[in-house]
């Protein structure tokens, strides 16, 4: 089962980890500005709770949308087949984002009790 964390990024407030948190941070500690490094830190956190389902299962689909694509993209035989697959991928990206915009409310609630004294508005957790 894929792993979700929150403030993997500045401007998402939950993505599932393609890489382990760890070298997430190593990387905030080398590349990011030095005034941000403390904030990223101390917010980049995996989900303890239950994400909806509807979410994860939908990701779950992207992923393997996408998989599928990359493994036929890089054969050397892409054609019309591999058009399919990139409006497959399309189509499960905007189911992902669907299920996410109709669960919002239950995944910021979620937030609010593994992160507070964040300060997500919504958009960044670097608000003007």
């Amino acid at each position: 089962m894929t792993e979700f964390a929150w403030h993997i990024h500045h401007n998402v407030l939950v993505e599932p980890l393609t890489e382990s948190i760890a070298k997430r941070r190593a990387y905030i500690r080398e590349v990011k500005i030095k005034s941000e490094r403390t904030l990223r830190l101390r917010l980049l956190k995996p989900v303890r709770g239950v994400l909806p389902s509807a979410v994860t299962e939908a990701y779950t689909a992207r992923a393997e949308a996408w998989a599928t694509y990359q493994k036929v993209r890089d054969s050397s035989d892409f054609g019309l087949s591999g058009i399919d697959l990139g409006l497959a991928c399309d189509l499960a990206k905007d189911a992902y984002d669907e299920a996410y915009a109709n669960n919002r409310a239950k995944i910021e609630a979620l937030h609010a009790q593994e992160c507070p004294s964040c300060p997500w508005d919504g958009e960044t957790i670097f608000p003007r």
